[in-house]
Order: C-alpha cells, then structure tokens, then sequence
C-alpha cells in the first residue's frame, strides 16, 4: 500500500525557547573558544574521521576537571573510534573501552598502538609508493586530478586491456561486492583504492605495522567516494577519477609524524579494546573496578552507526550482506528506526519513567495528526522507548563496575528527531538514573549545537551520574 512520507514540518518549539530563557550560565565551550574543535584537528584523533563522533575536548575536559591521573582506569562504554581512549593515553591514564561495530574496533586497536616499528612503516611506505603508479599504469590510469580531460581519456581506456591482459572493467568485476553500490564509489576510483589495498594485503606481513596500513587506506575510502555526511547518508555527483594515491600518501605519512612524537612512556600505557555490547558492559570488567566512565553515546536521533560506516565495512571485508550487518546491529543500543527488531524489548526497564511515556504519547498525536503511514514512522515510538531501555540497561552494568563513589560523565544532545517533539536526553536519562540506584545526577550546558534538519539549536549536555 503507497504511503506519503511527512517530514517535520513545525516551526516553532516552546521547549527550546524556555531553555534559552532559563539559562543562568554560558556553555562550557563557549566560555573558551565558542564551538568544541572538530576531532579531525586532533593528533591520533584525525587518523580516522567519523562524522558523529565528538571532540577530545570533552574527555580532556573531564579529565581535568576530576584530576583524573595515572593511577585510575577509564571506560567508554561506546567507544567508537577511540576518542575517550586516546584521550586518556596521551596523558598516560590506562583506559578500556567497548564497542559493537567491527570496524571500530579495528580502528581503535590501531589508533591506540604506537609501538608500530617506525623502521618498517618506513620502509614499507616507501615500497608501496614506489610500486602503485606502476601498477596503475598497467590498467592505463590517468594522473586522477579530476580534469575533464583525464575523465575523457579514462572512460575511453576503461574497456581496453593493460599489460596483465585485463581492463579496468574486468578488474572492478572481479573485486566489487555487490553491497558495494556504483553509486557509492565510481569504477575508477574503486580500483585504483582497492589496488592499494590489495598491495598491503598481499605485501605486508600481519602485524601492527600491516593494520597500521589497513587504518590508512581504510580512512582514504569515503574521501574517494561518492559519498558525504551532513550527518545523514549522501550522495554526490559521481566523480569518474580522483587522486587516490595522494590521498594513501598524506595519510600515511600524517600518521608516521603522529607515531614519531608520541612520548615513550605514552607507548606502555595500556588501552583495551573490547568486542561487545554496552549494554552488557559488565562482562568484560571486574566488579567495583573502575574509578570514572566518560563517553557520548548515541543519542535519539535515529542515526544507525552502520549506515555512517557502510562504505568500510563492506570494502574493508567485516559484512557483506544483509546477515552480517544484522550480527553488528543486534549488538548496538537501539538508536535508529532501521535497527529495531520484532523480539527487542528493552523498553520493560522504562516502562514507568513519565517523562518518556509524556514524549511518546506526544509523539503519538503528532503522527495521528499527519497521518503519517510510513514504516519507519509507526517505529518512532518503539524506538524512543527502546533506546532509553537500553540506556537503562547500560547505567545498570555501570553500578556492577564503578568503584565506590565512582563517576560516569556522558556527553549527550537533545533531539527533535521525531516529529519535532523535543527530546531533553540528559533530563530523562538523569531521571532513569536515579530510577536505577545513582546517589546523584548533574547537568552542566557544553554547547549550543545547530539540527541541520531545521536550523533549530539544540543543547549539548554533560550528565554526570554518581555511584
């Protein structure tokens, strides 16, 4: 049966109006330098980018704040790519982190390991730069600087055969998985990135120094893409050719200069990376075991982690159908309508929360009202409920690890993300806090943040919870 989607359409949010208007204190951020910096600005932090991940700059804040030192273990319960961790490292803090998406997982593992022996990151750069312009010109390759010439001249190669008797066409066909949309990458850009990928699979032994390269060709694959996020999922106009190799080398050598100032003593701090889900966190840490837990988990705004990390999780070989991403999904907090499940039922620990069941029936009329009948938008309710069940769970296993008067400090924004009724994440996740047995909640005001979907300011917060 056809349905007509209704996209949010309010213009005017009272919530948002009283919260300016109550506000005593300026945002954290903008009693130093106006706006958090992006993580991209960040040493070891910019060897990956990921486009909902947050800035170092909460974790080093906490960290000063509770004159956190070496003698203490940090955890985030949703890791990421690492930020908490690397954070803690490079002022030498042990830390652990978990995370349900493979890929991160990877990411983490080499982003936190700086023992990589600079001698044979070296020699191996210099090998695979040597080595790939010849390998590109076997398939005949333009100089790839986007010119329409080179485009032009590209297209008419793409069929005819290089020295290994097989064109670009046939070297695609045989590598393109077929999750991995033409759209979302062009032919040429494809094989000339997965040439690179193929020399580091097939050359470089496996080590620390191989997922060294596998980070960096990794963090290369959506700038040579199709593909943009502003935060949602996006396409742009096809580009037929871009300079993937350029891109390989600054990478390479931008994290080879990070290695090669890291502090010796950083280098043994330890960093644990574990495969899991948050919502079980305490299966993989000792009871009363932890003095501080930092970390922004997903927030209510139905963005689904494996859609902002499709391109690399497909290309890079960690799921490539529907099965294997449904594994990763079933292991992440429910935060997006194309991530709930018929059996989910985290809901049961929220069930009596007023402040969820107030948002949820506003929810309700509001889609009653537009005669909404969309899939996804029957969902929105079951998914508001779902995600802070979850979000229950999760401060539950906190309170098994967290010594004695421990702190668990989540960095979190409000959401208009369903029908434009005004989420405050901090609010009903300090009233589920108290509900679950923590002795006291805190509020403080990060930052003003702008929804791109509606221009509106939402407020960032941190909650602090209180063993």
């Amino acid at each position: 049966m056809p349905f007509k989607y209704h996209p949010p359409t309010r213009e005017h949010c009272h919530i948002c109006e009283e919260l300016t208007q109550a506000r005593t204190k300026p945002p954290i951020i903008d009693s130093h330098n106006g706006k958090a910096s992006s993580a991209g600005n960040f040493p070891f932090h910019n060897w990956y980018y990921f486009v909902l991940g947050y800035s170092p700059e909460f974790p080093n804040y906490i960290l000063d704040k509770y004159r956190v030192n070496d003698k203490s273990f940090v955890v985030d319960p949703f890791m990421g790519t690492g930020t908490t961790l690397v954070a803690c490292k490079l002022r030498n803090i042990p830390s652990g982190g978990v995370e349900a998406n493979d890929f991160f997982i990877d990411v983490g593992n080499a982003k936190l390991d700086w023992t990589v022996d600079l001698d044979q990151a070296r020699k191996w750069r210099f090998e695979l730069l040597q080595k790939i312009p010849d390998r590109y010109s076997a398939y005949k390759f333009s100089n790839g600087n986007g010119s329409k010439a080179d485009q032009s001249a590209q297209l008419s190669l793409f069929e005819s055969k290089g020295k290994y008797g097989e064109s670009v066409h046939d070297y695609v066909s045989r590598h393109r998985v077929k999750m991995l949309d033409p759209r979302y990458i062009s032919d040429t850009p494809f094989a000339k990135w997965h040439i690179i990928k193929e020399m580091i699979d097939q050359g470089i032994p496996d080590g620390n120094v191989k997922s060294f390269f596998n980070l960096a060709i990794a963090a290369i694959l959506v700038p040579s893409s199709n593909v943009r996020y502003g935060p949602g999922f996006g396409l742009i106009k096809p580009k037929d050719d871009i300079d993937v190799y350029s891109l390989f080398r600054n990478k390479v050598d931008q994290m080879i200069a990070d290695v090669e100032r890291a502090n010796e003593l950083q280098k043994e701090t330890p960093s644990k990376v574990i495969k899991g889900d948050s919502r079980e966190i305490a299966k993989y840490f000792e009871p009363d075991s932890i003095d501080l837990m930092v970390t922004s988990p997903p927030y209510p705004g139905d963005h689904e982690y494996t859609k902002h990390t499709r391109l690399e999780l497909i290309a890079m070989g960690y799921a490539q159908n529907l099965d294997e991403f449904r594994v990763i999904k079933k292991r992440m907090l429910r935060g997006s309508t194309t991530n709930i499940y018929h059996q989910d039922n985290d809901q049961q620990n929220v069930k009596h929360i007023q402040s969820i069941a107030k948002i949820t029936q506003l929810i309700n009329e509001r889609l009653k009202a537009d005669g909404a009948t969309s899939g996804f938008e029957k969902l929105y309710v079951k998914l508001v409920w779902e995600y802070f069940g979850g979000m229950s769970l999760v401060f539950k296993e906190a309170l098994k690890i967290l010594k004695p008067y421990g702190t668990f400090h989540l960095l979190v924004s409000d959401s208009h993300a369903f029908k434009m009724v005004h989420i405050q994440t901090a609010q009903i996740l300090a009233d589920i806090a108290l509900d679950v047995g923590y002795s006291d909640v805190h509020i403080e005001l990060w930052q003003d943040k702008v929804s791109t979907s509606h221009k509106y300011d939402l407020k960032e917060n941190i909650l602090t919870l209180v063993k």
